[in-house]
């Protein structure tokens, strides 16, 4: 066989290079239909927060009081948070909702889109039923998909 001969015929290295190329293209593919179908690449992006939350109790000019602050964790998105007692709505993202004998004060407040370490929501009663005494306070996010409790106290 000549030197010249060998170096013209490339048809089995060409032929081994494309099967390899398509063995690791599905691969590829599998992996990716594989996750999807599986729900890993969701799950992956969507996680619960991990918060530390304290709540403070009080009294302000007669009234009941309650800080709630975040102190160390993930940052969480103010429109994903309620503060509820007894399973009754008494802050969201929008502020006090109304009927609710509960205010904000002192200007504590959770606004912006985001909320941090450090953070503090005061809420105040405006009559005796606001924060009524053994109820459970909970400070839940909750973004339509995943919930989570992020803290909670009971009422004194």
């Amino acid at each position: 066989m000549k030197v010249r001969t060998v170096l013209q015929d490339e048809n089995a290295v060409s032929s081994t290079i494309g099967v390899v190329l398509m063995v690791a293209v599905t691969v590829v593919l599998a992996a990716a239909v594989g996750s999807f179908a599986l729900g890993l690449a969701e799950e992956s992006t969507k996680k619960t927060p991990t918060t530390t939350v304290e709540t403070k109790w009080g009294v302000d000019g007669g009234s009941q009081t309650v800080d709630i602050t975040i102190l160390s964790g993930d940052d969480v998105k103010s429109k994903f948070m309620t503060v509820t007692v007894d399973g009754t709505i008494i802050w969201e993202d929008s502020g006090v909702p109304s009927g609710v004998d509960i205010t904000t004060y002192a200007g504590k407040t959770w606004t912006g889109p985001k909320i941090e370490s450090g953070d503090t929501l005061g809420l105040k009663e405006t009559s005796s039923s606001g924060l009524p005494d053994g109820k459970t306070l909970k400070v839940i996010w909750n973004n339509g998909e995943k919930s989570q409790v992020l803290g909670t106290g009971t009422v004194h």
